[in-house]
């Protein structure tokens, strides 16, 4: 973008009412000069030459004309242009990768998934991982007929305690190789030649919740995701929750009993050893022998096995233990579940719900839902974060603090 509108530039008068007007009509598309200017305040005359500035950067454009303005006139429509720049998000899971494209409106045009790669050292994969990025911009250069010019960012959301402000991994998930105290941003940057912008998965999965999600409206929220590990995002009075050192939500290594102290648990949270898929798997095995995934336990549970059973009450137990300690703490206006375990949510969720039901008060009740969004809420996510922070100036979500 020209310097004299760009989004992203210090905040002088004439770059406030360019911000201004670029937000109005990105939100009340489509609108004439007339129309902006009674939404915005500014005057006509002002208006005209931010217009003028905007459509000459092709972030808007002109079509149709609008119902008679006064003495018999119609004035011309302003339009906002989403797809003026572009992005690549991407979804970086221990056994999946998800990429997307998206536009200006943080709406996803295009998607791609292939297997993590099983590689064992950090440059190995960082070679592999960008060149499944030039890929994918490649496939969508052929099949989206979109211009390489217009990728502006890629958002990276990956696993781990992640320093979003540094663009670093700081501590990573053990499904992928040499994944601590990794400059991610910085490395992908360098191979890509476009700004990187990183954030935890299920941080940027909450963030998608808000903005497309069940979250939507809410200002106090946990997202909590029961897959291969368990994690949270926190929202709190319209603010998202990171902590002193981005490890907020950290809670598969919440502490449930006096003799837990004594275990170690470092390679997998003691919450996570009840709640996550891998905690499922490993408990069957370890009372059965039997290596059955976290479906295959919610099947035997529908067949009325009494061991499986009794090993999803007790996810539902602990799970609801968990729930209570956040709320409690929070106050709450809603919880929201996701992940792979949720596929058998109908085996737990009723004793959960019945369970906060009894311990909860009036001021503190809250109710737990699914996601319908779930796999696609962390690409809504680090879309809309990619954008925030790139094009500060362009209002997404103006009542919900990002950063």
């Amino acid at each position: 973008m020209n310097s004299k509108i760009s989004p992203n530039i210090p905040n002088t008068l004439r770059q406030m009412n360019a911000s201004l007007v670029l937000n109005v009509i990105k939100q009340h598309t489509p609108l004439s000069r007339a129309q902006i200017s009674k939404e915005t305040g500014i005057t006509k005359a002002t208006v005209s030459e931010i217009v003028s500035d905007l459509l000459d950067e092709k972030i808007i454009y002109e079509s149709g004309v609008s119902k008679n303005e006064g003495q018999g006139r119609k004035g011309i429509l302003i339009n906002f242009a989403p797809d003026h720049s572009l992005g690549i998000g991407i979804d970086l899971g221990g056994t999946k990768i998800v990429f997307s494209l998206f536009n200006l409106n943080a709406e996803l045009l295009a998607q791609h998934q292939e297997p993590t790669y099983d590689v064992d050292t950090r440059n190995a994969f960082l070679d592999l991982f960008s060149e499944s990025i030039q890929n994918f911009i490649s496939r969508c250069v052929t099949d989206n007929g979109i211009s390489r010019e217009k990728l502006k960012v890629i958002g990276v959301a990956t696993p781990g305690i992640v320093d979003y402000r540094n663009g670093m991994v700081l501590e990573g998930s053990p499904n992928l190789p040499e994944w601590d105290n990794i400059p991610l941003a910085k490395e992908l940057s360098k191979r890509l030649a476009l700004p990187v912008i990183l954030e935890n998965d299920i941080r940027a999965a909450l963030v998608g919740e808000i903005w497309r999600g069940k979250c939507q409206s809410v200002k106090s929220a946990a997202l909590i995701g029961m897959g291969t590990g368990l994690g949270s995002a926190l929202l709190m009075d319209g603010k998202i929750i990171r902590g002193l050192n981005n490890a907020a939500g950290e809670i598969g290594y919440m502490l449930f009993d006096r003799g837990h102290l004594n275990q170690n648990w470092r390679n997998k949270g003691c919450f996570e050893s009840f709640c996550s898929g891998s905690g499922l798997s490993d408990r069957i095995l370890t009372l059965t022998g039997k290596k059955m995934s976290a479906n295959e336990i919610g099947a035997a549970v529908r067949k009325g096995e009494s061991l499986p059973t009794s090993i999803m009450e007790e996810l539902a137990d602990y799970l609801t233990i968990g729930i209570l300690n956040i709320v409690t703490i929070t106050n709450l206006e809603k919880v929201v579940l996701t992940g792979g375990v949720t596929r058998s949510a109908d085996l737990f969720l009723p004793r959960i719900q019945a369970n906060l039901d009894r311990h909860l008060f009036a001021n503190t009740r809250v109710t737990v839902e699914l996601s319908d969004l779930r796999e696609i809420a962390p690409l809504y996510g680090i879309a809309l974060l990619a954008l925030h922070t790139i094009y500060p100036s362009i209002q997404f979500m103006p009542d919900i603090q990002l950063n």
